[in-house]
């Protein structure tokens, strides 16, 4: 029981960090996007306008969230710090190879497939952001 309570805390913390700093203030520039992301646009030469780009940052956040989480429980098996440390390497790189292979391949299909709904719900949602951030704005200038 103790081992599902720290497994379900660092998912969600981790996840609410990642969220918070990538996906809720995410733009499309270079400099907010998470070197994850990064890694499997080169990888799999993905194109970003073919799919959601927020929903994009989502996954990988639940991704890292999760690999983080499962080599937290692999950590926490053991009681010396030797230990932890490394059996903490040995797990986190296949892990974390694993899982982005399965999310790039994911991605690949998903880019070849019809996402003009997805993608007109995101032109939506970004134009009531802009609208609300020049609302703003002008509210402050006054």
């Amino acid at each position: 029981m103790e081992y599902v309570v720290i497994f379900i805390t660092t998912l969600v913390v981790f996840f609410l960090i990642y969220y918070f700093y990538y996906v809720l203030f995410a733009r499309r520039g270079k400099n907010r996007c998470p070197a994850e992301a990064t890694y499997l646009i080169r990888l799999y030469k993905l194109d970003i306008n073919k799919f959601s780009y927020r929903k994009y940052l989502l996954d990988v956040s639940f991704v890292t969230s999760i690999d983080i989480s499962i080599t937290a429980i692999v950590i926490f098996l053991f009681d010396k710090l030797i230990w932890q440390i490394l059996f903490g390497l040995i797990t986190i790189i296949p892990i974390i190879a694993i899982s982005f292979t399965l999310l790039g391949k994911y991605y690949v299909k998903k880019q070849n497939k019809d996402n003009s709904k997805e993608l007109e719900k995101e032109k939506r949602r970004n134009d009531r952001q802009d609208k609300l951030l020049k609302v703003f704005k002008k509210k402050g200038k006054k």
